[in-house]
């Protein structure tokens, strides 16, 4: 079965039903998810400015919910952590890990927003980079990586972390990927591999790309998430590459619907440990 990183120092009591779908998602998984350590201030330096994190952790700069909550913030160091643990699992060990976390991709170098405080993606393939000579991460979520843009451009890693989002050269989204079949999403993959070469594919595998998510972004129906996940899977077995994926946006109300997404993602994950 696919491992799952999560602490229970993740969970907060924000409302926010992407946050708390996260550990409904671990108790229905029905297995014992891998605890880790959390973040240092350090870890989070790899991705941002030093005087953006001192900010954010002393609670005098908002964060990605825009509060100075210091639960929000603490738990951070978790929530960032399980994706970076399960990395270096995926790592030593190979195949296929998941990560119960969100709230990456809107953290910019020096600002956050969209309920994103930390690029934990950034950081998560950063550290990879002292292993692997590449890292290609495919963002499914519905919406666009622009702090994942801005990190890489900031630090100058644009050209060792290849972040395929919504928008931009090789974006994912466009209007004929509803259309696409298991195989067809093995064959777009194929093509980024191959194109890249990464040693490690990190995967945000958004829920809010469905069709009927309230934030209306989404262009895929329940099935079609089904094939893109399978057909991400799939690749990156064929090639022998570690997979990290990891929960992303997902917003409907009642959260089961998206909870629902997720552990269809999680079904597909199993068949390529």
């Amino acid at each position: 079965m696919t491992p799952i990183f999560y602490h229970p120092l993740q969970q907060v009591a924000h409302r926010f039903i992407s946050v708390q779908k996260i550990p409904e998602f671990v108790r229905q998984a029905g297995r014992k998810p891998v605890e880790f350590q959390p973040y240092r201030v350090e870890d989070f330096e790899a991705a941002h400015s030093p005087a953006y994190v001192k900010g954010i952790l002393s609670c005098t700069l908002k964060n990605g919910f825009g509060t100075l909550d210091p639960e929000i913030n603490q738990a951070l160091h978790y929530s960032n952590a399980s994706l970076g643990a399960a990395v270096q699992f995926t790592l030593d060990h190979g195949g296929v890990a998941c990560s119960a976390s969100q709230g990456f991709h809107h953290a910019h170098y020096d600002n956050c927003y969209g309920y994103c405080t930390f690029n934990g993606l950034v950081i998560a393939a950063r550290s990879a980079l002292e292993r692997v000579e590449k890292v290609l991460i495919i963002d499914g979520d519905a919406h666009h990586g622009d702090g994942t843009d801005d990190c890489l451009q900031r630090l100058n890693l644009q050209n060792r972390i290849i972040n395929v989002s919504r928008r931009g050269f090789e974006k994912i989204g466009r209007p004929e990927h509803s259309r696409f079949s298991a195989t067809q999403w093995e064959q777009y993959a194929d093509g980024l591999i191959r194109r890249y070469s990464p040693g490690l594919v990190i995967y945000q595998a958004g829920a809010d790309a469905w069709d009927k998510d309230p934030y209306e972004a989404g262009y895929l129906s329940f099935d079609a998430l089904g094939a893109r996940d399978q057909g991400i899977f799939a690749s990156a077995k064929a090639h022998n590459l570690p997979l990290v994926w990891n929960l992303a946006g997902g917003y409907a109300d009642p959260m089961q619907k998206t909870i629902d997404i997720h552990l269809q993602t999680l079904a597909f994950s199993d068949q390529y440990v």
